[in-house]
């Protein structure tokens, strides 16, 4: 009589991403994010783009400080904040933006934003109302110490900082 072992259930690797996350009409707070693996740990703030691009995806998150396991729907995200030196080696050296600018972003509910917008765009398409207006759901605010994926849903104005003010 031959034994045949029962098969052992699916599982993929998963990446822990503690990050911030502001869901639409809540506070911010910290979460961990579960990522599947992709190879390389440089990946990771593409992992999370494309799941947030993605209609009507669901992201599995932790809890930071409760420990609640949940998943939220990547349509209620307003933010997620993901800390700068996770982002080692995620753009290449050599590869230097053509437009920065510095930018107040008023979300919906009255909560803003501060940072740069850093991009790449023909002059004739360079103003910051060209790249808020490219199809991708998400964009990237930068600040000294996170970059922020912000819904354009989200958004209820973006305004340029002038310099001295």
């Amino acid at each position: 009589m031959t034994m045949v072992a029962e098969p052992r259930p699916l599982r993929v690797p998963k990446n822990p991403l503690e990050v911030e996350l502001a869901l639409t009409g809540l506070s911010p707070r910290g979460v961990r994010l579960y990522l599947a693996e992709q190879g390389s740990h440089d990946f990771r703030r593409q992992g999370i783009l494309d799941l947030l691009e993605q209609d009507d995806s669901f992201l599995p998150a932790c809890d930071l400080e409760s420990g609640e396991w949940e998943s939220f729907s990547s349509r209620a995200v307003a933010w997620i904040g993901i800390p700068l030196d996770l982002f080692d080696g995620e753009v290449p050296a050599t590869e230097l933006f053509e437009h920065r600018r510095v930018v107040r972003v008023f979300l919906l509910g009255g909560t803003s934003l501060l940072g740069e917008l850093l991009y790449c765009a023909p002059d004739e398409s360079s103003r910051v109302v060209d790249l808020m207006n490219q199809k991708e759901r998400f964009f990237r605010l930068w600040t000294e110490d996170r970059v922020f994926l912000v819904n354009k849903q989200s958004v209820q104005r973006v305004v340029e900082e002038r310099p001295g003010r």
